[in-house]
């Protein structure tokens, strides 16, 4: 009887003893679940403060100018004429998107995003788009940059598809430079490097077997037509951008037309699919003219005359100023005038010259 009772006072204490144990570990699970839910509070607390002092002056005309200039800088070093979103009008993409209207659909590494056009950079989107900027590289290929403030970080977006799907670029001179703007700093642009082997591809007087499909290498052009050139006609202005081996003519209504200048040294063939007519829309079959001209064709065309530019110089308001001449058909004739400046353009936008010899 009294080992019974040693035993039963035994399992009582024990059960005590667990009663207890588990009271504790009750009261730690509570008190471990309350210190996370403080932790999460203090850090969306902090956050909520990091937006809030950042967002009394996100973005702004001065920035927005900043912008403007670095892109058309950019754009020169890139080869490429950028299309800015003026606050109004839609930008209309040769992909078939119009920005910022279609934002609304936009995904971001293929993520469904709240995504739209915002001024200020202030608004609750998780991208607020505070610049656009578009280049068309042929009737239906673009690329689109979309430069966003995200909880107040400065992000640029690109879109290079036929979709509406966006991602951050890796373009590192974009990036950089856009954080450099949002903060008040100054921006940098560098030319890219160029590899030797690029850099022999790029004489037009040697041939280069590395490009194929009949390319002898590039058509280089007279270093006295390069930079971005203006001309005013009915249609509106239209502009003309020249590079090493490449030329641009972007209408008054935006539409772009991109050659690259190759040499041929195969003949053009005669039966060409529509497809592979348009997989080499860009590339044309050119030519110097003298030392201070260049003519172009289609890569498959066979009939029709071609396009053709010279360097030209005319004295204006006691000033010598260079022009490019722009004209097309079967002879040299002069269609358009281009100048140096927009302010040019609409100042000589009614004016002949002696020396050159108009279609019209």
């Amino acid at each position: 009887m009294k080992k019974l009772t040693i035993i039963s006072s035994v399992i009582l204490s024990s059960l005590l003893i667990l009663t207890g144990c588990g009271s504790n570990s009750s009261k730690k699970s509570n008190v471990t679940s309350k210190v996370k839910v403080v932790k999460q509070s203090s850090s969306k607390k902090n956050q909520k403060g990091v937006a809030k002092k950042k967002s009394g002056s996100l973005w702004n005309n001065d920035k927005d100018s900043h912008l403007e200039d670095f892109m058309k800088q950019w754009g020169e070093v890139m080869n490429q004429t950028y299309t800015k979103y003026d606050g109004t009008n839609n930008i209309q993409t040769a992909s078939g998107m119009n920005y910022p209207q279609d934002f609304n659909s936009a995904t971001v590494n293929g993520q469904n995003v709240s995504m739209a056009w915002d001024k200020k950079g202030t608004g609750k989107n998780d991208y607020n788009v505070v610049a656009i900027y578009n280049y068309n590289k042929s009737s239906s290929s673009s690329i689109t940059y979309a430069f966003t403030l995200a909880d107040g970080e400065p992000i640029v977006l690109v879109n290079e598809g036929s979709g509406n799907n966006w991602s951050e670029t890796k373009n590192k001179s974009l990036k950089e430079n856009f954080v450099n703007i949002f903060d008040g700093k100054a921006t940098h642009v560098e030319k890219p490097k160029v590899s030797s082997s690029s850099a022999q591809s790029s004489s037009s007087t040697k041939s280069t077997e590395g490009l194929g499909e009949g390319r002898g290498g590039y058509v280089t052009t007279p270093e006295a037509m390069r930079g971005t050139w203006y001309s005013k006609g009915e249609s509106g202005m239209t502009k003309l951008v020249i590079s090493e081996h490449e030329i641009t003519l972007i209408s008054a209504d935006g539409e772009t037309n991109h050659a690259v200048l190759y040499k041929r040294t195969k003949d053009t063939p005669s039966d060409v699919s529509e497809s592979e007519r348009q997989s080499k829309e860009e590339w044309r079959s050119a030519g110097n003219i003298g030392t201070n001209g260049i003519s172009m064709r289609g890569w498959y065309q066979l009939q029709g005359g071609g396009e053709h530019f010279f360097a030209h110089e005319e004295e204006i308001d006691g000033q010598k100023v260079p022009l490019v001449l722009y004209g097309f058909g079967a002879n040299d004739l002069t269609d358009y005038v281009y100048y140096p400046s927009e302010d040019l353009a609409n100042q000589q936008s009614d004016a002949k010259y002696d020396d050159i010899n108009y279609k019209f």
